[in-house]
């Protein structure tokens, strides 16, 4: 028996449609390949972190936690993953590292995007 998609999945996969389409737009034409990389991860469109991803000198790990589930997000220098996570399908962990705009990481089950812009300059 197939599942059909909640209303709330609907509207998520919608809002990363709009952030893919704007990060592929803005990679195209409005892209800074000389600034720095800066990643944003988001839960159900709303931002969380900010991280500049060219002043990161160490690696780590964040933890990300709420009643739907847990991302393990991993930062080194310039990039940026989703190195574990507890939802069925792992599509998030399978998009592996992004250092740029023209792939966003997301993870339906849990409302999270991680996505990458080059700013400044």
């Amino acid at each position: 028996m197939k599942r059909r998609a909640s209303k709330a999945e609907l509207l998520f996969a919608a809002v990363v449609v709009a952030v893919a389409g704007f990060a592929v737009a803005h990679a195209a034409g409005a892209a800074n390949p000389s600034g720095h990389a800066v990643a944003t991860i988001a839960r159900d469109g709303v931002a969380i972190e900010t991280i500049d991803l060219d002043a990161v000198k160490n690696p780590y790990t964040l933890r990300l936690e709420d009643e739907r589930g847990v991302n393990m997000v991993a930062v080194e220098p310039g990039r940026i993953r989703v190195a574990e996570a507890d939802c069925p399908d792992e599509v998030c962990v399978h998009t592996g590292w992004i250092d740029g705009p023209a792939t966003p990481i997301a993870c339906v089950p849990h409302g999270l995007t991680v996505t990458v812009a080059r700013e400044g300059g």
